[in-house]
């Protein structure tokens, strides 16, 4: 749209008045680690922020006071609702060990583990008075929360002292905040911990009193989190460390990739695909899922098969925890790393919920029309660095700075281009869409197109013992390429070799027979003689873990006939 000087002065005038007269209150957010909705007051939330603090908002979000323990305690990793009671909380984070809150955070006092940081905990919804905390070296349990008692279930240094085979220095080798304790809603012995580290997840199935470990598939995985389907038992979700999603049908056996239409992260070559975190249901429709991932966010409609981009009103890449409020399922919250968000139309449209969380300095305004909508835009102090709100609507700020890692200082806006300019301390930034992009340079990969591996030998060797060898060649990947990834997110075999039934993976079965190949997209695996005379229609199942698409699977008739290699094409899931 194009202005003359007249018309420009006279409508900065206009604007600047409204906003003078206007009772928005300055830009605010933090980081939200946890928030959760009380499931007898759906109108009274908690949220949790490494760093800002921990809040309470008795209006559906509208606006939120502070509820700290401690005026010096502002980094919150959890806070958890009594499912038999709501009006008693639990919360803990950096140091502070475990606090209880008898009504619904007006009051607290500390229950044990002082000193502690407390990265997640959970409550046996059969037993509210047991408490699984999760700390750096390991999962406290509490049979009595209130006493002050506590006893470690699960000691994480000792199992890496026994179990740890990496020359990877010790200290990057501990539990953090990103990771998650959850307790099986269908069965309150069952509690997970995602192991990032060393790949797979904690099990323990007698209620803490012993534990395993269990991996994500024949490939080394690290889910942050095992989440529990609230309806089907059988069903669990495992959101992980740049891989995606994957999902089990049969209780943990076995694994698939479910993250089809998910973006992968655009940010450094050195960590690998899709960082996934902040999965949340729909508790009418459990086959509606919301998630984080690294680049944006994310929803389901189909139980975890695909997944659709959320609207871009929210202005984050990368939403920490979804709630959906009980009995209203079309209202969702947001805690991201700018900030809060609720969506009135099951994630659609978003707008900001911030006012009572810490506010942000402005540096300098300036005002804009786009697409006949007068809107002013500031940049604060710190990051998130730049922030809107429409004046003629007289909206609340909400921050616009998508990838934008770096401090600005000054923004101006080019009415005749309809471009917003802002000047960081790493060069020029423009933004073309009213600043929901930026001409960030995002991480772009090297273009490594699939390949058709060379077939490999059609001769079904014999080999000693029971088994044959059997030609199969890969078609639709490139290569597996860990050369530019971080040494932490490396850890061949990248392919995945499966003999499954027609039904897998939603009949629940579990493969009948599994192997893999470090890197290779063809050659020969030896197959058991019982698997190659069985009457059975069988698949043969393949994954291939790629460092720039994430997870890509395929599968084909296991028919091997004499002769012939079988060859599988795969695509990106």
């Amino acid at each position: 749209m194009h202005f003359n000087s007249f018309h420009l002065a006279t409508l900065c005038l206009v604007i600047a008045t409204a906003s003078a007269e206007s009772t928005v209150p300055p830009p605010a957010s933090a980081y939200i680690q946890r928030i959760v909705v009380d499931p007898d007051q759906p109108d009274t939330l908690y949220a949790a922020s490494p760093g800002s603090g921990l809040y309470r908002s008795l209006n559906g979000g509208d606006s939120w006071t502070s509820i700290a323990p401690n005026e010096d305690l502002r980094h919150f990793n959890a806070v958890a609702i009594d499912p038999s009671n709501s009006s008693r909380l639990f919360t803990g984070g950096k140091d502070s060990g475990i606090w209880f809150s008898p009504d619904r955070g007006t009051h607290w006092e500390p229950i044990g583990l002082e000193d502690e940081s407390i990265l997640d905990l959970a409550l046996d919804p059969a037993n509210p008075e047991r408490l699984f905390v999760l700390v750096p070296n390991g999962v406290y349990r509490s049979d009595d929360a209130l006493s002050g008692t506590w006893e470690q279930v699960f000691d994480y240094t000792a199992f890496l002292d026994q179990n740890r085979r990496s020359a990877w220095p010790p200290d990057t080798w501990r539990m953090t905040r990103f990771q998650g304790i959850t307790v099986n809603p269908h069965d309150p012995r069952i509690i997970t911990i995602g192991a990032r580290w060393e790949g797979g997840y904690h099990l323990s199935t007698d209620g803490g009193q012993t534990w395993t470990h269990e991996k994500i598939g024949p490939i080394f995985r690290r889910p942050d989190r095992i989440v529990f389907d609230p309806v089907d038992p059988a069903i669990r979700y495992a959101a992980t460390h740049h891989q995606g999603v994957f999902k089990s049908h049969n209780h943990g056996q076995s694994w698939v990739s479910g993250s089809r239409g998910i973006e992968p992260q655009k940010r450094t070559l050195t960590y690998g695909a899709v960082l996934v975190s902040g999965m949340a249901f729909d508790q009418t429709d459990a086959r509606i899922l919301y998630s984080g991932s690294d680049y944006s966010n994310w929803k389901s409609t189909d139980g975890g098969r695909s997944w659709e981009e959320l609207g871009l009103t929210l202005t984050c890449e990368f939403a920490r925890s979804f709630a959906v409020a009980p009995g209203a399922p079309s209202t969702v919250y947001a805690g991201t790393n700018v900030g809060i968000y609720r969506s009135t139309d099951q994630g659609a449209t978003w707008e900001p919920c911030n006012r009572g969380l810490p506010e942000r300095q402005i540096l300098e305004t300036c005002l804009a029309t786009i697409d006949g909508e007068s809107y002013e835009f500031a940049v604060a102090r710190g990051r998130p660095t730049v922030f809107r709100r429409s004046v003629t609507r007289n909206t609340d700020w909400v921050s616009m700075s998508w990838m934008l890692y770096e401090d600005a200082h000054a923004i101006t806006f080019d009415a005749a281009e309809e471009v917003l300019i802002i000047e960081t301390d790493k060069g020029t930034r423009r933004s073309f869409d009213g600043g929901f992009r930026w001409d960030v340079e995002p991480t772009v990969y090297e273009d490594r197109p699939s390949i058709l591996p060379p077939a490999p030998s059609a001769i079904e060797e014999p080999v000693s013992g029971d088994g044959r060898l059997i030609p199969i060649m890969i078609a639709g990947a490139p290569e597996p390429d860990d050369r530019l990834v971080n040494p932490l997110y490396q850890r061949p075999p990248y392919i995945s070799i499966q003999i499954v039934a027609c039904g897998y993976p939603l009949d629940g079965s579990i493969p009948i027979w599994s192997g893999h190949w470090d890197h290779q997209l063809s050659g020969t695996i030896q197959i058991p003689e019982t698997i190659l005379q069985s009457t059975e229609h069988l698949l043969l199942y393949v994954e291939v873990r790629d460092f720039q698409y994430g997870t890509l699977t395929g599968q084909t008739p296991f028919d091997p006939a004499p002769g012939t290699p079988i060859k599988v094409e795969v695509a990106a899931n």
